[in-house]
């Protein structure tokens, strides 16, 4: 089989390098990771902001990227996802002559025309998937040409349960395979005995104040603050890097938070286990209706490790509780309140964590998921 991978965005939000960029752990490298395992031939197709013209480079693995320059961007004033250059991503498809596309992520500005490509010029099976949570029905809105042409698609991958509602009004819910989102090498991410410990973490990129839809500590400084007011030897760690770490020490400094949070930048996907399993609680600053294991990285790894883990609630009336782990506030004080509280009660946080890693290592490991995306394709290849 040969499979075309296309995740048409740059890396304006990241600041990534185009070395970075292929060097660096993404499930999309990891998806190519898949296709050689399995002897398939896969190339993926993307996006950097200071490629000139058109680059190609082998991975260790054996798959390719081909790198594109950005010709335009559409709609205006936006970080993310507006990236377009049909002209020379389409003539390569008509040479690379793939069995099947693979669309990441159906909310960039590009898969409407994409996906008429696909299915009417290059006439082959287009499998399109879903990235990120929660989206407001108003900023549905904005993306209504993409999700209208999920009907173009054959099938629909996705991990994030309330965007089930979207597909059963757009009459396409029967396209819709669940599948983790990004999956995990449990082997790496291992349970292991928790200790006791007044560390909170945050992992992920840094990117600017106010990025939309992106998960960002700075939400997380001011929860801090006033944590702090009633659990003194608390200390968060924040690991990642982009293009808002200064800000963001700028803003910690700012906030006299400097002795209580420790900004260890970006470290290698293999040294991430002993944060996870040195964390109290980890921390993921993003909204969500539930942590149920089945999508964000991070969220995953820190289970795989045992480690508990809170996000933010994506409507007010929601339990503290959920599946898998807990669902704050998004006022800050009641949020520090709430942490203080879990902080208080480990052994119930605790319990809550083995139950999500026993689910993550049963479900998200990254062979589990390579047979799923093997079975999806394969059944738009029949089909």
């Amino acid at each position: 089989m040969k499979i075309l991978s296309l995740l048409l965005h740059d890396e304006r939000f990241s600041n990534w390098t185009i070395e970075e960029k292929i060097s660096r752990h993404h499930f999309s490298l990891q998806y190519l990771r898949f296709c050689t395992q399995k002897n398939w031939e896969t190339t993926l197709y993307t996006f950097h902001q200071d490629a000139e013209a058109k680059q190609t480079r082998l991975l260790s693995c054996g798959g390719k990227i081909k790198i594109f320059p950005v010709r335009f961007r559409f709609p205006p004033f936006q970080r993310f996802g507006n990236d377009h250059n049909p002209a020379e991503t389409m003539q390569e498809m008509l040479q690379d002559e793939p069995d099947l596309v693979h669309f990441h992520n159906y909310y960039l500005y590009s898969y409407p025309y994409t996906a008429s490509f696909v299915k009417k010029k290059l006439r082959k099976p287009l499998v399109v998937q879903l990235h990120g949570y929660y989206n407001s029905l108003a900023r549905k809105g904005f993306y209504l040409p993409c999700l209208l042409s999920l009907k173009k698609a054959d099938r629909i991958l996705y991990s994030y349960a309330p965007e089930e509602r979207t597909y059963a009004k757009l009459g396409v819910a029967q396209k819709a395979v669940k599948i983790p989102v990004p999956g995990i090498d449990t082997d790496l991410f291992k349970r292991q005995r928790r200790t006791d410990s007044t560390r909170l973490l945050y992992v992920g990129r840094i990117p600017k104040p106010l990025a939309h839809g992106e998960k960002s500590p700075f939400l997380l400084l001011p929860l801090l603050r006033s944590l702090l007011r009633v659990r003194k030897n608390v200390v968060l760690d924040v690991v990642g890097d982009g293009p808002g770490l200064h800000y963001c020490r700028d803003l910690a400094d700012r906030l006299r938070l400097s002795n209580s949070i420790a900004f260890h930048g970006y470290v290698p996907h293999g040294d991430l286990p002993k944060y996870y399993q040195a964390s109290a609680l980890t921390l993921s600053p993003i909204q969500v209706y539930d942590i149920d294991g089945w999508f964000d990285g991070a969220i995953q790894e820190s289970l795989a490790c045992g480690a508990p883990v809170a996000a933010f609630k994506a409507s007010a009336g929601m339990s503290l509780n959920g599946t898998y782990g807990h669902l704050l506030s998004n006022n800050m004080e009641k949020a520090a309140v709430e942490v203080a509280t879990l902080l208080e009660t480990p052994e119930n946080m605790e319990q809550v964590a083995q139950e999500g890693s026993r689910f993550v290592h049963q479900n998200c490991d990254s062979t589990t998921v390579a047979d799923e995306l093997q079975a999806t394709w394969e059944s738009a290849l029949r089909a």
